[in-house]
């Protein structure tokens, strides 16, 4: 079994570092890991057979590519490529641990891939993104996955600890009764679709007036932008541990998976895992794990980002009237919908969207 250089976001934690802990964690029960921070070039010179894995890839390549040019190594981008190529030769595989947030990546992007022994996507829809752009190497999917914690869990309706907005989320659920709908903002606003969760929810609170909306967020929303939306909303703001998370998708009713982009979405499983509905549209990356009878058809096809030099491609909106017909259905049928996605979870998504397994194809992968 090859031991393994993992290199990943140490210096500053994003999602990228949090997957990468998950991977490392599980890992280490077959074979020796080491990990490495992307803040400096992953130069060592192994005697025993070393699988290295960069994730994420392009911001790592990017940074080492101008740090070469500074310290004078190469006289241009390709040839720092030629001489990274060069360099990896030393271990066995090289993987590139990467996403899709578009249908495309550039050409630049395709470019950069070429050191690599392998690419590793976390979803079908990138895999066809970064195939259909004209990568050249082997293209692998690894999808995400929850803890097993998240199946197996009992549905919970207490409070992991002290927490006044949770508070208010259980009492306005407990007392006044109202159907609580969930969202997740932690960065990217347009490419989350927030424009489309807006003008859906305006729409459906003139047609029920029993709903909220929870969106979730690093930082706080202000009272101003909060209270000119036309509809009730909570902000649930800060880093949150598994047991506060579980909690907000066991009050939910439903959650809104309504992202333009993006290569696999974890919230949704992770809603899905916990037996809380989740709608999207059936054009984007969490169709690999998101039953067909929660999804919408897209609305119109959309640039996810403008300028981006990597994710160069398009995406959809959600159909925001095909959406509004289906939430009314769940609302109106919780708990059968409830138990539904409960049993798809178990049944269809236990076993294979979780951490462990998805570090044992890593694994395999590192060792092929």
């Amino acid at each position: 079994m090859r031991s393994i250089l993992y290199v990943y976001p140490q210096w500053h934690t994003v999602s990228f570092s949090l997957v990468a802990r998950k991977h490392i964690q599980h890992l280490r029960e077959w074979t020796r890991v080491q990990e490495w921070d992307e803040l400096s070039f992953p130069e060592i010179y192994p005697v025993t057979p070393w699988s290295l894995v960069i994730h994420p890839y392009f911001y790592a390549m990017g940074r080492w590519i101008h740090q070469f040019m500074s310290l004078g190594v190469g006289e241009s981008a390709e040839k720092i490529i030629e001489e990274v190529g060069e360099r990896w030769k030393k271990y066995e595989r090289v993987l590139a641990v990467e996403v899709a947030d578009s249908d495309m990546i550039s050409r630049l992007a395709v470019w950069l891939l070429d050191p690599c022994t392998d690419v590793v996507v976390p979803s079908t829809f990138s895999r066809d993104a970064f195939v259909r752009s004209g990568v050249r190497k082997p293209v692998h999917v690894v999808p995400h996955g929850v803890d097993l914690e998240w199946y197996d869990t009992p549905y919970t309706a207490r409070l992991p600890a002290p927490n006044p907005t949770l508070e208010v989320i259980r009492h306005l659920k407990d007392v006044h009764k109202v159907k609580l709908l969930l969202f997740w903002l932690w960065h990217s606003p347009e490419r989350k679709g927030w424009p489309e969760v807006q003008e859906f929810m305006r729409r459906l609170s003139r047609e029920r007036g029993d709903v909220t909306l929870i969106v979730v967020t690093m930082t706080p929303v202000s009272a101003e932008q909060l209270t000119k939306n036309a509809f009730r909303c909570v902000n649930v703001w800060g880093f949150l541990k598994d047991p506060e998370k579980m909690f907000l998708y066991d009050i939910a009713d439903l959650t809104l998976l309504f992202s333009r982009g993006g290569a696999f979405e974890l919230c949704g499983l992770e809603s899905i895992a916990r037996g809380t509905p989740t709608i999207g549209h059936d054009k984007g990356a969490w169709t690999d794990y998101m039953p067909r009878w929660l999804q919408v058809k897209a609305g119109r096809r959309v640039k996810v980002f403008e300028g981006n030099t990597i994710h160069v491609g398009y995406g959809h909106a959600v159909d925001i009237e095909a959406t509004l017909n289906l939430a009314h259905t769940i609302l109106d049928n919780v708990d059968e919908y409830r138990a539904k996605t409960k049993e798809y979870a178990l049944n269809v998504l236990r076993d294979k969207y979780n951490w462990r397994y998805a570090s044992r194809l890593l694994l395999e992968i590192a060792n092929s």
